[in-house]
């Protein structure tokens, strides 16, 4: 049985809550949902939806980076939103990261997020 790895980027806000920013099984990565926290400061990221979804990649590119992985190694992505008329302007920013061999996602609306965000991201890695 493959053991569980609990990843605590450096580099990543605190949690805001009993969950950690990445589990590694395998050769798998699963991220918890990212939303646009300041790493420096824990405080929201204000501004529009590219704000937000930039600051969000941002923070996923940190469990990445922390593990040795890019963008490229990532296979599925589930975006949520509070507002799916915002979807062009998340859409930009997120094609800035996924430059190709893009991964399956899932985008759906949800009727909030934690501190008030507008957008959350979370990922599955393969190493």
């Amino acid at each position: 049985m493959a053991n569980k790895t609990i990843i605590k980027p450096a580099h990543s806000p605190a949690a805001v809550g009993p969950y950690n920013h990445a589990v590694r099984i395998g050769d798998l990565l699963f991220s918890a949902g990212q939303i646009p926290l300041n790493p420096a400061d824990g405080t929201l990221v204000t501004g529009d939806i590219k704000a937000q979804t930039e600051r969000v990649l941002q923070n996923v590119k940190a469990i990445l980076d922390d593990q040795g992985l890019t963008f490229s190694n990532v296979v599925k992505s589930t975006v949520f939103m509070t507002n799916l008329a915002d979807f062009a302007g998340m859409n930009e920013v997120y094609a800035k990261y996924f430059t190709e061999n893009f991964p399956a996602r899932s985008t759906v609306q949800v009727a909030a997020l934690p501190k008030g965000a507008n957008v959350e991201i979370e990922i599955i890695a393969h190493f």
